[in-house]
């Protein structure tokens, strides 16, 4: 049987935004900035292996917990045990009438195991939220203090611990429904694990699940953004002119910011978030006229394999291309001749390139300027993301993230940008020697991402 958790607390305090948080779906329930916004009971299940761990009940907020509190301490309530009164207070008038949400509260503190009370930790310990407290020690169940909304620490927050710790609730949980930390989902499992130790193992399973799945998610990660630079990297459009006529330039930027779209909705979709949960600020994108370097080290690696056996082929096809091109020197198309000799596969590869070459073509690329930005952009959303509660209902702007702890990286990847230009025309990162390259991106990429 799973643990059943009752999550109460004062209206709009964020119930439902905690379990959002722990279920990874902010589908769950309704939740706003009004308050009173869940106004029944729900329920769900955190499973691991189709297996019921947890059972999170959300409840409707406390509306009039002093007015409550008093009905409790009347003459004619004071013979009741706090079991009795309990049990009785759902099916009284009262409880249909002017206290229609504390009823339905109190109705599942006995299907209760553990009850998370959320706090909101930016609001002060006022007296309805002692009287709160002491209706539901009534309940005679174990109480996890949940200070929501507790980041950055405030005056507030302490003067909950010290009025919690009067009440002998010296055990609470920091658990920020927005600003998202798996810290502190471990410290709650770890606090359900001392106060459930019947369930200690199957927790500790969940506990392990979860930590497996955001590693697992981070991996992910930055290999879809490795992907993603190569392609971009890698783009060349041919064109007649440069700078390229508006067409071959707005083909190209939608190239580009097609393949950056699909990425930022992979890692949504990755984090269990939605195309809502960001605003994308156009990338502004320049270009530049792309040359191979085909005496480059890297290249030579592709061609040189039999180039000494096979040169005076070479020779022999640099001589016809001297004829075609009409404006390469004999000397160097010869150069490339020897080149394609060296391995007519290969060569097969390079045909744009020598064409572009050939025939006086420009191939437009990305200037490392846009390929750094696209980085910078791509590490801030998966920090974010990483740390991004699933109550959050503000979408987060791209383009702010790119903040001044990761602009360091500058230029270092531009070693990788050059090694990509030189790689033939194929782009398809799932070939050996392109995911080897790709191994390097995502290793740097690690470094930026903790």
């Amino acid at each position: 049987m799973p643990i059943n958790l009752l999550i109460v607390g004062h209206a709009n305090t964020g119930k439902t935004s905690l379990i959002r948080t722990l279920i990874r779906d902010k589908g769950f329930g309704q939740v706003g900035n009004t308050a009173g916004t869940t106004r029944h009971v729900e329920a769900v299940d955190i499973k691991v292996d189709n297996h019921s761990v947890l059972r999170l009940i959300d409840t409707p907020g406390f509306e009039d917990s002093i007015g409550l509190w008093d009905v409790r301490c009347q003459p004619e309530c004071a013979t009741l045990t706090n079991a009795q009164w309990i049990e009785d207070f759902p099916n009284t008038l009262l409880s249909k009438r002017e206290f229609e949400q504390e009823g339905k509260i109190l109705k599942q503190l006995a299907h209760a195991d553990i009850i998370l009370y959320v706090i909101d930790a930016r609001q002060a310990p006022m007296g309805k939220y002692l009287d709160e407290l002491s209706i539901l020690a009534c309940a005679s169940k174990p109480i996890v203090p949940i200070l929501n909304f507790s980041q950055p620490e405030t005056e507030q927050q302490r003067q909950w611990q010290s009025i919690l710790a009067e009440r002998h609730h010296h055990t609470f949980v920091k658990y920020d429904t927005v600003a998202f930390f798996f810290e502190d989902e471990k410290r709650l499992y770890q606090t359900l694990q001392s106060l459930a130790p019947s369930q200690y193992d199957s927790l500790q399973v969940l506990l392990d699940t979860r930590y497996e799945a955001a590693q697992q998610r981070r991996v992910e990660a930055i290999k879809y953004v490795a992907e993603m630079l190569f392609s971009c990297a890698s783009m060349r459009i041919e064109s007649d002119t440069y700078p390229p006529q508006k067409n071959i330039q707005e083909a190209f930027e939608h190239a580009i910011r097609s393949i950056e779209q699909s990425t930022i909705m992979r890692l949504l979709a990755l984090y269990e978030f939605q195309k809502d949960d960001t605003k994308i600020h156009s990338l502004p994108i320049e270009n530049n006229r792309w040359q191979q370097d085909l005496f480059s080290p890297e290249s030579l690696t592709e061609w040189g394999i039999q180039a000494g056996a096979t040169a005076m082929t070479g020779a022999a096809i640099g001589a016809s291309i001297d004829i075609l091109s009409a404006g390469l020197s004999l000397g160097t198309a010869t150069t490339l001749g020897a080149l394609l000799g060296a391995s007519w596969e290969t060569g097969k590869h390079y045909k744009e390139t020598l064409k572009s070459k050939v025939m006086k073509k420009h191939l437009l690329c990305l200037e490392d300027a846009t390929l750094t930005l696209l980085t910078l952009r791509a590490i801030s959303l998966i920090k974010h993301l990483h740390q991004r509660g699933h109550a959050t209902l503000e979408a987060y702007k791209l383009d702010e993230g790119v903040n001044s702890d990761i602009k360091s990286l500058g230029s270092q990847f531009s070693n990788e940008w050059k090694i990509i230009r030189q790689r033939p025309e194929s782009n398809d990162v799932n070939s050996a020697k392109n995911q080897k390259i790709i191994t390097g991106l995502k290793s740097k990429l690690n470094t930026y991402i903790v």
